[in-house]
């Protein structure tokens, strides 16, 4: 995934006018077509900055000249950037210009120059006046730097090897990576939960806060979450401990991280019988108030998480409104 990159764009140059006459000699050129602008679009369907950072020089067309019988040239075909939602645009010498957080909305980078006139706008008394014309105005460019912040409606979180992944795969159509070793996911990923976008965050090691593992490069892809899921393996020993662990790591990560409203969910349940299941759950009821737990091998599991999900998110989003 590619959520930073730097860009050239490039504006169109105006058309030039003409000089032309008609056949009693009169002015009878036309105008140049402007040069093509350059917009950024938001895009809830773009969801890193790949395709964008591939291209990386963007020039829209010049405009064409101006012909003869008044007719104004061509303009130049506009050129549109289409960014993920949430994307900073950042001047090349990295001050901000703009916050691109709606979908399809437009925004002119660049605009391209004018047209310049003909000898039919300008024209004027005697020869001298007939002969008269402008150019078109010169393009215009600029150096651009885009950041990706992801917009996600619940993030998942927790030590390697927690089920994270297999969770997020269970409850969309993803398909990511999934092995038992420290640091599978090595980029935030999303997937699609019905109309809720899940984020996938890297396995937290302690020590994170201080650059340990893969740092916390991650945060500012959380900006925007309303949930957090906190996921804890069902193999570790002391879950209080971790989950204490967790919190504390977070705690020095980000405030506003560590604020989110939170889900626990005891991941790889399926490692105890539903005799032993129930035991289980009685003993986590000691240390914890709320949590659910889920095996992404059985669909009720799957299917139960879901909707506690679904039921927490627009809690939220309705208590924000």
């Amino acid at each position: 995934m590619i959520d930073t990159c730097k860009i050239t764009i490039q504006s169109g140059k105006g058309g030039d006018g003409v000089i032309a006459f008609d056949n009693n000699r009169k002015a009878d050129g036309g105008d140049g077509g402007s040069g093509g602008d350059i917009y950024i679009v938001g895009d809830l369907n773009v969801y890193d900055l790949t395709k964008v950072s591939k291209v990386k020089n963007f020039v829209a067309q010049d405009g064409h000249n101006g012909e003869k019988h008044k007719q104004t040239g061509k303009h130049g075909e506009d050129i549109e950037i289409h960014i993920p939602l949430i994307t900073k645009i950042y001047n090349g010498d990295d001050t901000e210009i703009f916050t691109m957080s709606r979908n399809l909305f437009k925004l002119k980078i660049l605009e391209g120059g004018k047209g310049g006139l003909g000898n039919y706008t300008l024209r004027g008394e005697g020869w001298e006046g007939k002969l008269t014309r402008t150019k078109g105005e010169e393009s215009s460019s600029k150096e651009l730097k885009l950041e990706l912040n992801l917009k996600a409606d619940a993030i998942f979180l927790g030590y390697p090897n927690a089920g994270k992944s297999s969770i997020v795969n269970s409850l969309s159509n993803a398909k990511y990576k999934v092995a038992p070793y420290e640091f599978t996911t090595l980029n935030p990923q999303l997937a699609v939960m019905d109309r809720y976008l899940l984020m996938d965050l890297p396995g937290l090691i302690e020590g994170a806060h201080k650059g340990r593992g893969l740092g916390i490069d991650f945060v500012k892809h959380t900006k925007y979450s309303k949930l957090l899921v906190h996921c804890i393996s069902l193999e570790n020993t002391n879950l209080k401990k971790i989950y204490k662990d967790l919190k504390n790591e977070l705690s020095h990560i980000s405030e506003d991280l560590y604020s989110l409203p939170e889900l626990i969910v005891f991941t790889k349940a399926d490692i105890y019988s539903d005799e032993q299941m129930k035991k289980v759950k009685r003993e986590l009821e000691k240390d914890f108030k709320d949590f659910v737990v889920m095996s992404v091998f059985r669909k009720e599991n799957v299917e139960n998480l879901k909707k506690v999900l679904k039921e927490r998110l627009s809690s939220i989003s309705n208590s924000t409104i």
